[in-house]
């Protein structure tokens, strides 16, 4: 995705997930290779530049994925289980989609920014009511407005018809390296990027600042139950003083446990706590909650320049988390997705090449085991499932000018 640019240098962040479609439907638990299948390249353009997001399966015929090519952006449909696609304009001049949700079978949401990143950007917002075949754009929340480098929204999350949550990144005033008031005083703010969080309780028709989880450098995932449980996940790192060592403190995790995502609130909307991690987790790139109580994250640890592969669960609504067994050979992990609370699938790399493989899990995420390996990709995007096993992942192809997106289907 080309947001995921920006960390890519750093952190080899190449993507995350929103658990796709109608995530607060589970269907009862699948047998064990339920998601495996016979992976196989699907039938979509192939252009240099053209790379493929997030894929959302409304039903097990009916799917989207979004799209972005040098600087214009898109969303493909397919209405025959991914055998074949057609192209669908976005509403406006947008630079980037970064996050597609559909939260029932007509109306979908997609957002992303104007502009360019790397120079001047804005929050994009837009919405289908015909299960994605025509968009129209939507106005930020007031204040978010403006144009500024790194603004932009990565992810979406939906618990049910209603209620949805939007997670990225705008530009912020900060004070000055190493001064925090009143101990100094200071004339220019530093500028710099953090979290910013929306929530919407008419399906994405409007939005309002929700209160970012304290602690975040940018939010880029997010999931919700059907209960209402909503995680908010993505990186927190500690300011580190121009000449200073400073350590890894983890990740950090944002919940509203007790509060639905939209429930009638107005600006600023539900509170949002930070969550402990267990110490040695550097990133987290996907979330999932399976019920209003049980959430499972994949990410990566600090233990090389790539990372290796962590998987963390929750047993009461982000209270507290702990390690499970993450894939053996695992490197960092970019996405997962449930089609029951036992059956899930991750997608990320394997040992220190980073051959992009998709791990399998039919028993909660405590073992794990490879079912599908693609060594002609550059890596794996991201991925959905639907309850009745059809799973969709995006992947790149090559490097630079010449890298493209791949479809792919089980």
């Amino acid at each position: 995705m080309v947001a995921r640019s920006r960390r890519g240098t750093s952190l080899l962040l190449l993507s995350i997930l929103v658990l796709g479609g109608l995530s607060w439907s589970l269907a009862p638990p699948a047998p064990a290779g339920a998601l495996g299948g016979a992976w196989h390249v699907i039938s979509a353009p192939r252009v240099p530049g053209r790379i493929y997001g997030q894929p959302v399966c409304i039903s097990d015929t009916h799917c989207l994925v979004i799209f972005n090519q040098a600087g214009r952006a898109g969303v493909m449909i397919s209405t025959n289980a991914a055998r074949s696609w057609r192209s669908v304009g976005s509403a406006s001049m947008v630079g980037g989609l970064e996050a597609l949700a559909c939260t029932t079978s007509s109306v979908c949401m997609a957002m992303g920014f104007h502009g360019s990143l790397p120079r001047v950007s804005s929050l994009a917002l837009e919405r289908s009511s015909d299960g994605g075949l025509s968009w129209q754009k939507l106005t930020p929340p007031t204040g978010l407005g403006g144009s500024q480098p790194g603004n932009q929204l990565e992810a979406l999350a939906c618990s049910g018809p209603s209620d949805c949550v939007a997670v990225g990144q705008i530009t912020t005033s900060r004070p000055p390296p190493g001064c925090s008031p009143p101990s100094c005083t200071y004339s220019q703010p530093n500028v710099g990027l953090g979290a910013v969080v929306l929530t919407s309780s008419d399906a994405g028709a409007t939005w309002s600042t929700s209160t970012p989880a304290g602690g975040f450098e940018d939010a880029y995932s997010a999931a919700c139950s059907s209960s209402g449980l909503c995680q908010v996940v993505g990186i927190g790192m500690p300011f580190c003083p121009p000449g200073a060592r400073c350590g890894v403190v983890g990740a950090a995790l944002g919940s509203s446990p007790t509060v639905s995502v939209g429930a009638g609130t107005s600006p600023p909307g539900p509170s949002w706590s930070t969550e402990t991690v267990p110490h040695g987790v550097f990133a987290i790139n996907g979330v999932t909650c399976l019920s209003g109580s049980q959430c499972v994250a994949v990410g990566q640890s600090a233990d090389s320049t790539l990372g290796h592969g962590v998987v963390l669960v929750t047993h009461d609504a982000g209270h507290t988390w702990s390690l499970l067994p993450a894939p053996a050979d695992s490197n960092s992990l970019m996405s997962i997705t449930c089609v029951s609370t036992r059956v899930c699938l991750v997608t990320g790399g394997l040992g220190r090449s980073y051959e992009p493989v998709i791990f399998e899990s039919t028993n909660a995420g405590s073992t794990w085991h490879v079912i599908a390996h693609f060594p002609t990709l550059s890596n794996l995007v991201r991925s959905t499932c639907t309850p009745g096993g059809l799973c969709l992942a995006t992947g790149t192809v090559g490097i630079g000018p010449s890298e493209y997106g791949e479809l792919l289907a089980n």
